[in-house]
């Protein structure tokens, strides 16, 4: 694996695999996929490597499902926290900038492959409309909990302000 393929792997662990509890005892000893419950094989799909003692494996269906939603909102985060233009935009409600628009758009994708449902704002705790998804009127947000980051959206505009 490439330093890039490590890094999602290691988001994809820490964000995207369901709890232990949450698992079948198959899933949680590699014999099914943690996302889709499919049997794999031995020696097939791909090792997330979570911990001693803990064997999840994903099917190669749905590890690239996830990557990509790893990878997308990792990149729309980079990207809306260091473009000047978007932190304006977003501050007063306004559509980030054309690559960030894409790269909602691509987030959208990504997240609607992986069956996850609508994002909804930190903040207010509403979800993120249609006509918002379409206008890009919303942004990724990284916030430190207790013991770990957590990743969600916030509404552009009134939102940003109370978070």
């Amino acid at each position: 694996m490439s330093a890039a393929e490590d890094h999602d792997l290691a988001d994809v662990q820490f964000f995207e695999i369901p709890g232990m509890r949450q698992l079948t005892t198959e899933q949680n000893a590699g014999a099914a996929c943690v996302w889709c419950a499919d049997p794999l094989a031995p020696g097939t799909g791909v090792n997330l490597r979570a911990g001693i003692g803990w064997a999840p494996y994903s099917c190669l269906a749905c590890y690239p499902i996830r990557t990509a939603v790893v990878s997308t909102y990792r990149d729309l985060y980079r990207h809306w926290t260091s473009c000047p233009p978007c932190g304006d935009a977003a501050l007063v409600g306004d559509r980030l900038c054309a690559e960030a628009t894409f790269g909602q758009a691509a987030l959208l994708r990504a997240r609607t492959a992986a069956g996850k449902g609508r994002p909804v704002c930190v903040s207010c705790h509403e979800p993120i409309t249609e006509q918002e998804l379409n206008d890009g009127t919303f942004a990724p947000l990284v916030w430190m909990g207790y013991s770990s980051p957590h990743r969600g959206f916030v509404h552009t505009g009134a939102c940003m302000w109370t978070h």
